[in-house]
């Protein structure tokens, strides 16, 4: 399958194309690309936790889209809804970034939040997320389309926060 556009052609391909693959190895051509272009070897682009309570499984947390050259991920926590409003969401997502800046290393977090979602939008916000944008109508559930908000949050403002707030830091494997 192909596409024309003036005289240029997109063919369709597969990773392993030889030809393609040489193109990874001039920097040059690939810096500004996405790492996984820059990295030959897979590395893994999520990590996800369960949310065990009395080993019951109650929820997921996540890091996922996870880029490590740009040392950034997005973050993510789903509980079943007999455990919101608990703290529950609080102490893990603490717990979550101390690992993600000062395990992982990451640089960067990011966060999507469903318009609505009042109690996810202040739970962000009191970890220190900051609203950078929206993706107009971009959810679509039950035959309307919601806008999607797009937070996040930098090292140096998680650093600033936890300080200002004697928030926990501990974590434990």
């Amino acid at each position: 399958m192909f596409i024309i556009a003036d005289d240029i052609k997109l063919v369709t391909t597969t990773e392993d194309d030889q030809e393609m693959l040489s193109l990874s190895e001039n920097y040059e051509v690939l810096r500004f690309m996405s790492e996984s272009r820059l990295h030959a070897k897979p590395m893994p682009s999520a990590m996800l936790f369960r949310l065990e309570h009395n080993a019951k499984l109650i929820g997921e947390a996540s890091f996922k889209t996870i880029k490590w050259l740009n040392r950034k991920a997005e973050s993510s926590i789903l509980l079943l809804p007999e455990y919101h409003r608990k703290g529950i969401g609080y102490k893990v997502l603490c717990r979550m970034l101390h690992f993600a800046f000062n395990t992982l290393n990451f640089y960067r977090l990011e966060a999507e939040i469903i318009e609505g979602n009042h109690a996810s939008i202040q739970l962000f916000k009191k970890l220190g997320f900051i609203q950078e944008g929206v993706l107009r109508k971009a959810k679509y559930i039950d035959g309307i389309y919601y806008d999607i908000l797009r937070m996040g949050l930098l090292k140096e403002e998680y650093e600033a926060t936890i300080h200002s707030t004697n928030k926990p830091t501990t974590f434990s494997k």
